[in-house]
């Protein structure tokens, strides 16, 4: 060092101790994927575009009656083929709103899930033995006897493909719709209780016509629509209630099939 120097002071680097230090900043979790991811915008897609749907096939109806006069006096040949119509738009519908719009797979989504076996006993058994709880709270109410729809295609068509369509198709598709897409919707808004009830009450609402507006099949009807709704929320699937449902309507068409054997 020459004299004329001064030494050099290090330079001072304050300490702070880690614990004083500011924590970072700790991102908010992710919030859980709404479910459903659906809303009442696709609700009401769903339903304008089957309305239109429907419009259509109605517009098909009336000109094969126009082809085939006779039809007018019979026309439960097209029950049949109508109902599958229906039924196929429905399918699209739901491809075009859950599939193309969401990008997600369409059963899974409207909870067409496996689950385990014992369920879906329990849930045939059930089908067999709810017939019989609705007959029962039909005479309560004291319904008048009143010839229905089913009633009608069983004079006119064979056993068979209504068997298929009463018992297989319509459970499917109307599971699908009411507690598979419609369900979740109204339990997200108002809670688990109403929003079963809701979907019941639609239900059996949607039944009406084919009981002739008579308000104690409606009331029935609904409450098949409970049993189902509380089935669908225990089980988080659609496939126990399309098994109880179709034997619901299975156990009502072999009664009324013995009965019109019987009057033969």
């Amino acid at each position: 060092m020459q004299p004329d120097e001064t030494p050099t002071q290090p330079e001072y680097v304050p300490v702070t101790d880690p614990a004083q230090q500011p924590a970072p900043p700790v991102a908010p979790p992710p919030k859980p994927p709404r479910f459903p991811f659906w809303g009442y915008q696709d609700l009401a897609l769903v339903i304008g575009l089957m309305g239109a749907a429907i419009a259509l096939i109605l517009l098909c109806v009336g000109a094969t009656m126009l082809v085939w006069p006779w039809l007018r006096d019979n026309p439960v040949p097209l029950i049949l083929p109508t109902n599958l119509a229906v039924y196929v738009f429905l399918l699209l519908v739901f491809k075009f709103v859950i599939s193309s719009r969401y990008g997600k797979p369409m059963l899974p989504s409207l909870g067409w899930r496996m689950t385990n076996s014992t369920v879906l006993i329990y849930a045939a058994l059930g089908g067999v033995a709810l017939p019989f709880i609705v007959s029962g709270i039909s005479s309560l109410l004291r319904t008048p006897k009143t010839s229905t729809q089913m009633d009608e295609m069983m004079k006119a068509m064979p056993i068979v493909p209504l068997a298929i369509m009463a018992a297989v198709l319509a459970p499917f598709f109307e599971e699908l719709f009411f507690r598979g897409f419609l369900q979740p919707l109204l339990t997200r808004t108002f809670g688990l209780i109403l929003g079963i009830l809701f979907t019941a009450a639609l239900f059996g609402g949607l039944h009406a016509a084919e009981y002739s507006f008579v308000w104690q099949y409606v009331v029935a009807i609904g409450i098949v629509g409970v049993v189902l709704g509380f089935v669908r929320a225990y089980t988080n699937s659609i496939v126990p209630t399309t098994i109880m449902h179709g034997c619901f309507n299975g156990l009502q068409v072999i009664a009324l099939a013995i009965s019109k054997h019987q009057q033969t």
